[in-house]
């Protein structure tokens, strides 16, 4: 049996790591503070889309595609939904970032295709297309109908290989010199030869408690979730930067959301997404408003995830700030953090996720919803 792993969180991210490390014979346990799922995990409606700002994200997002395909393997009530994604450009700047998303997504392998009017008014009969410069395709990309029930599958199946759920708060991590050792939570201590700290929002307090710093921020997010939309009102999920305005049909219920600072009621937001989305999707006005769901993205200043083994910290591995990501790259995330703790060769070059950049010279992601 190789060397015993903790994992701290049992969120999507948490999961699936520990689902990756006991299918490679690693003794595992997994700290979970209540049910798995019930961080920022459960905000999560599901998105898969390999249309981004980054190569390494869009490579995670692409290596992790053939997972969700398969979740119905891990609980039948499971299952994926190719709706595709399409960003909008209403502008010369929404315009040429359409053209850079699928030259990306091109390059390295992914499907993704400029589609006209005639093929877009096909997905979307009712989107708006008067100012329409240019609409990027990913029609690989998806949902998967429920997020938390996938989440439970997967900590399920690393419990079906071994690894061993406990709940309880994890209140400080433990050192021995510089070696991080474990974690205490108030029922006692949890020791383990690597620690993997997933714990969304509660990762920055964690390492501090180690004087380690990570740049880690809650970012609030909204969805005003609708109903009364029609069978076939608007397949893909659809994005308008330049409107700052996201929205998705789900069944006869549709939700949206404002891409830039939210008003600070409920009603003022409620308005806005209205406003901005009917520059982009006709008929929202017959839809029926119903709520509005809360959360917070763990958000770093580039808006890239920190997955690294800190020099200052051995027996350490990070695995956070998604900045609600994390749900689409999980698994082969997963595969990332195995080669850190394995201390191999990583499966990808992930210099932009590593903590040291910070300070530095950064890649902005430009693509996060």
């Amino acid at each position: 049996m190789k060397q015993h792993v903790l994992v701290i969180g049992a969120g999507i991210i948490g999961a699936c790591i520990a689902l990756e490390l006991t299918r490679q014979q690693y003794r595992v346990t997994l700290l979970e503070a209540e049910q798995p799922a019930s961080g920022i995990t459960r905000w999560c409606p599901g998105g898969v889309r390999q249309q981004w700002g980054s190569d390494l994200n869009t490579v995670l997002v692409r290596d992790s595609l053939p997972f969700f395909e398969q979740i119905a393997e891990l609980d039948p009530a499971l299952h994926f939904e190719r709706c595709g994604y399409v960003f909008l450009g209403y502008s010369d700047a929404g315009e040429q970032y359409a053209r850079q998303l699928v030259e990306r997504q091109q390059r390295l392998g992914v499907d993704a295709q400029l589609i006209g009017e005639a093929t877009m008014r096909e997905l979307c009969p009712q989107i708006v297309v008067d100012g329409l410069r240019a609409a990027s395709y990913g029609p690989d990309d998806g949902f998967v109908n429920d997020p938390v029930r996938l989440t439970r599958a997967v900590v399920a199946a690393a419990q079906d290989g071994g690894a061993q759920l406990i709940h309880g708060r994890a209140e400080t991590l433990l050192r021995n010199g510089e070696q991080i050792i474990g974690v205490q939570t108030a029922s006692g201590a949890v020791m383990a030869d690597v620690t993997v700290l997933a714990a969304g929002h509660g990762a920055q307090e964690l390492a501090a408690s180690v004087e380690l710093d990570l740049p880690l921020h809650a970012e609030e997010r909204r969805l005003h979730y609708l109903d009364g939309a029609l069978a076939g009102y608007c397949r893909p999920f659809l994005a308008s930067q330049d409107n700052r305005w996201a929205g998705k049909q789900l069944g006869d219920a549709f939700y949206m959301s404002y891409l830039g600072e939210l008003p600070p009621d409920d009603e003022a937001f409620k308005a806005l997404t209205f406003r901005q989305g009917s520059r982009v999707l006709r008929g929202l006005e017959q839809l029926r408003s119903t709520h509005v769901v809360h959360g917070y993205y763990s958000s770093t200043p580039d808006f890239q995830a920190i997955v690294d083994v800190p020099r200052s910290h051995p027996g350490l591995v990070l695995s956070v700030g998604f900045n609600g990501n994390g749900f689409m790259m999980a698994p082969a995330n997963a595969r990332l953090v195995r080669s850190l703790i394995d201390g191999e060769a990583p499966f990808y070059d992930a210099a932009e996720y590593q903590l040291e950049r910070f300070g530095q010279q950064m890649h902005i992601e430009t693509a996060v919803i």
